[in-house]
């Protein structure tokens, strides 16, 4: 029987237990280059697509096209990750990235792109992130053992928001200093780095993994992790949580651009500052949370986090200081980490090995696929009301939903304690 991912040293105490697993540290090294190059990319793409469209809605609209494909296809690619090799996938999906990118930085090198130029590149990368998404996270468990799943779920979220802070500065400054192409080719060179640490790594079968089973068809197996999520409330209730918040809240990457040239009065080298400061604050969620050992909060980190995301997304709504949102935005992107990073463990942790390809392509859908959606409408309100009216009722609709869905729990948690026999 296939032994379970060991950590290279016996010492399990350790504070950042994930780290000492040899495939992990590979392809967490390589995540970290890859994702500074993606933010690069998207920091340069928004603007440019501002630059030559000078529209709101348009802005959006690229964001809409590219996540498109998660929205459709997400739910039928989790039993493909399920199926097939999660590393041999993901490798095809890293090197259709890199292509993407490179035609980009070439159409735009020579001044050839157009606006749909864009959106025909963002679409075809949306069909690629399609199937990287729910592949990467349920990948994770492979790499860990099940009891350092927490850390090494923090840590990839610590890379991602470390991301945030350095890919958007450095973005904006290649934008300013040397245009919008060499920003592109940076991110194609991304790639490289975790390209090579997969095929570096050979992970065995995660701990819990099924070693055979009946052979079933793909419509049974899609639906069979439906049905999960359906018969365990507290996955149910996460993923809700999370699918509301990515439609109207979490869509700052969208509005960002407009609120940063027509309200605070910046440029692209402003704008990458704006959304460094967020990804700092999230990073300092995430270094917190790879720290932190107990499971007894998670309700509480999650719910927490995101009523304190969603007040301060409301309080950005009316600031027109840009020192004022720069210090804003900090502790927004820390609620908004603590919020999502708790809630995917949750869902992983709940979740056997064998169903989670499929449970974390729905996990993708609420996170991710909704945004196509959720950008399109902000893009809408910004266009007719102005960015900080598409923050304020983004805010205030998800905090109205995430009090409801509260009350609701909480209830229900009490009205199982009244029927429990005494004693």
């Amino acid at each position: 029987m296939t032994q379970p991912v060991q950590a290279d040293e016996p010492d399990a105490r350790i504070r950042l237990p994930a780290l000492q697993s040899r495939p992990f540290r590979i392809f967490w090294f390589g995540q970290t280059i890859s994702l500074t190059g993606t933010w690069v990319q998207s920091v340069a793409q928004q603007w440019l697509v501002l630059q030559l469209t000078h529209s709101a809605f348009q802005v959006g609209l690229v964001v809409t096209v590219q996540f498109m494909p998660l929205l459709v296809l997400v739910l039928f690619t989790g039993p493909v990750a399920d199926r097939v090799d999660k590393r041999f996938l993901l490798l095809l999906t890293q090197v259709a990235s890199l292509v993407l990118a490179t035609i980009l930085a070439t159409l735009t090198l020579f001044h050839l792109v157009r606006f749909w130029h864009i959106l025909l590149l963002a679409g075809a990368l949306g069909l690629v992130n399609a199937f990287y998404t729910p592949t990467r996270q349920s990948f994770v468990p492979q790499l860990v053992p099940r009891q350092h799943l927490m850390n090494a779920v923090a840590l990839n979220s610590a890379i991602f928001n470390a991301a945030r802070v350095v890919g958007p500065a450095l973005g904006g400054l290649l934008y300013a200093a040397v245009g919008p192409a060499m920003a592109f080719y940076v991110n194609a060179a991304s790639y490289l780095a975790v390209i090579g640490g997969l095929m570096l790594i050979k992970t065995p079968k995660a701990e819990g993994a099924v070693e055979t089973r009946e052979p079933a068809t793909y419509l049974a197996d899609l639906f069979e992790g439906i049905r999960y999520i359906f018969r365990d409330v507290r996955v149910l209730v996460i993923l809700a949580l999370v699918g509301i918040a990515s439609l109207f809240a979490l869509n700052f990457t969208t509005l960002l651009p407009v609120f940063a040239r027509y309200i605070l009065h910046q440029q692209s080298s402003g704008f990458g500052v704006l959304l460094a400061f967020q990804g700092a604050g999230s990073l300092a969620g995430a270094v917190l949370l790879s720290f932190w050992t107990s499971r007894e909060f998670s309700r509480r980190l999650i719910y927490g986090g995101a009523f304190g995301f969603l007040i301060l997304e409301l309080i950005f709504a009316f600031v027109r200081s840009y020192p004022v949102a720069l210090l804003i935005l900090f502790p927004t992107g820390l609620a908004a980490t603590l919020f999502t990073t708790t809630a995917n463990t949750r869902v992983l942790e709940l979740t056997p090995v064998s169903l989670q390809g499929r449970v974390m392509s729905v996990y993708s859908l609420m996170f991710l696929g909704v945004t196509p959606i959720g950008s399109l409408l902000a893009g809408a309100v910004a266009q007719t009301a102005g960015s900080p009216a598409a923050f304020a009722l983004g805010a205030g609709i998800t905090l109205a939903c995430t009090i409801a869905i509260y009350i609701w729990r909480m209830r229900g948690r009490r009205s199982s304690r009244t029927l429990e026999p005494a004693g």
